[in-house]
């Protein structure tokens, strides 16, 4: 019995719910592909278990502020492999003082608030009470990291949570800004003249 039916017929699902359904179900498998395919690029650079740190202060973030979103597969992985591929090889070996960090990430708690949440068009839009909810979110993330920041000695973990926050609020912000030129720009009308 196909999955849909027996969710339609034997669970009593509307066909609006199994469609929520399909849409998790599918966005979570592919994420979880993406991150498996850039885990296996990093095992062979001998670099998986920064990559696994980058990862999870990424997903933490990412989940409650959003952020710039593809349409397509491939154009999500390649956007996500850049993200990693620069925070994990190419920034993680850039140290600043622990204070130069601490005014960087300030500097992230004020840009999240302010443009966090960017959802995907797939999504329905926000309420206020989800968009404070996900400005406080990153907030606490990010705060919470700021005084791990401040506790432990530098190494290449803690750095690279702090560029990994910095790449998304980077990418947060480009988001909110393309996202305002979409909603500002005037469709074309014909008018028959």
């Amino acid at each position: 019995m196909p999955i849909h039916s027996y969710l339609h017929n034997t669970l009593g699902y509307t066909n609006y719910e199994i469609a929520k359904i399909k849409f998790i179900v599918f966005t979570i498998l592919s994420e979880i592909s993406k991150l498996m395919l850039i885990g296996l690029f990093f095992f062979y650079s001998k670099k998986l278990t920064v990559f696994i740190m980058a990862a999870f202060v990424l997903c933490l973030l990412r989940i409650s502020t959003g952020g710039l979103h593809f349409k397509h597969y491939l154009s999500c992985f390649l956007a996500s492999f850049s993200i990693f591929f620069i925070g994990v090889s190419e920034l993680n070996g850039i140290q600043f003082t622990k204070f130069v960090q601490l005014i960087t990430l300030l500097l992230c708690i004020i840009i999240n608030y302010y443009c966090a949440p960017v959802v995907s068009s797939f999504r329905p839009i926000p309420d206020g009470i989800k968009i404070q909810r996900a400005k406080k979110q990153s907030i606490t993330i990010i705060t919470a990291f700021s005084i791990i920041l401040y506790i432990f000695p530098q190494n290449q973990y803690v750095n690279v949570g702090f560029w990994m926050i910095i790449l998304q609020t980077i990418q947060l912000f480009a988001a909110k800004i393309l996202k305002r030129r979409k909603t500002n720009e005037i469709p074309y009308t014909n008018t028959g003249r």
